[in-house]
């Protein structure tokens, strides 16, 4: 009888962490496109700034669920500053790309992610990577060079900041591997909030000139966006909490069908054929590694 608890336990916390990914990545799949949005009538840093502002009230409320102030006390601020430097950065260049090209091609470009962190664990963290990985990195590689494809459609300086948004935001995950279990998510997520508004304000009081009062109902837009990335990181750090990577990991790939969606219906952007045959080959490459990874630690 308790083997058979523990068995329907462990089926709930799968079942709860893929509906916690699969609302998260919903989320941020909205949130991607309210920047879009926003960015083509104002300042990057300006929405940045904002959004990060609006932030702070889902992650007040994932502090208080977590008992509080005291959860944010940092263990290791020089590492925990890194990484947000990182983050900013790496959305910096996202805001940017979302600018000059279709939202599915940037987040086809976005789903590389967990194949440039693999590599990075490789390359800087001695993690070991055989030969079958290695052949599924390259493998997302291409399918991100069949999605850039020519660059009259891609042009070189969307191309430059998408790849730097990857990047940037691969070394970040590996920073936070880094950092293990010694940190609370709590602690990263407001600390990040918080280096993003000053950091994004800081820019636009040395760039006079580029705040644009928001009309009424772009406030409103502003806010869902700071709502939606900030209850999206609330659902899927609760998702990666209850179950396991290889089980929630998968269902992070939704965000392409989003990207797709969102582009067909708000800016009559269908995406090409070889954003899909590109998207299709990141995906099938990410899954494989998400699935190896699984196999070897149940081995």
């Amino acid at each position: 009888m308790a083997a058979e608890q523990v068995h329907l336990d462990a089926k709930a916390a799968r079942l709860a962490g893929i509906g916690f990914m699969v609302a998260g990545v919903t989320l941020f799949s909205w949130h991607d496109g309210l920047n879009k949005w926003l960015v083509g009538s104002y300042f990057a840093y300006q929405l940045f700034f904002l959004r990060s502002v609006f932030t702070g009230i889902p992650i007040a409320m994932l502090i208080w669920r977590a008992g509080g102030p005291g959860v944010l006390r940092m263990r290791h601020p020089a590492v925990l500053a890194w990484r947000c430097v990182l983050l900013f950065l790496a959305f910096s260049c996202w805001i940017g790309a979302l600018s000059l090209v279709p939202l599915a091609d940037i987040v086809a470009i976005s789903m590389a992610m967990p194949i440039v962190t693999t590599a990075f664990g490789a390359l800087l963290l001695g993690e070991r990577v055989d030969r079958a990985r290695w052949c599924a990195i390259l493998a997302g590689f291409a399918g991100v060079l069949l999605v850039v494809g020519p660059s009259d459609r891609f042009p070189l300086p969307a191309t430059m900041l998408a790849a730097s948004g990857v990047t940037f935001y691969a070394l970040a995950f590996v920073v936070t591997r880094r950092l293990g279990t010694s940190e609370q998510a709590e602690t990263m997520v407001a600390l990040q909030a918080v280096v993003n508004a000053a950091a994004s304000g800081v820019i636009l009081l040395l760039l006079p000139g580029r705040w644009i009062d928001p009309l009424w109902h772009d406030w409103l837009l502003f806010a869902a966006s700071g709502l939606c990335a900030g209850f999206a990181q609330f659902l899927m750090t609760s998702a990666f909490r209850v179950a396991p990577l290889s089980v929630v990991a998968p269902f992070e790939y939704m965000g392409i069908l989003w990207a797709i969606l969102l582009g067909i219906v708000v800016w009559n952007q269908p995406p090409g054929p070889w954003t899909l045959v590109g998207a299709a080959v990141i995906v099938v490459s990410g899954l494989y590694l998400v699935r190896r990874d699984a196999l070897q630690a149940r081995a």
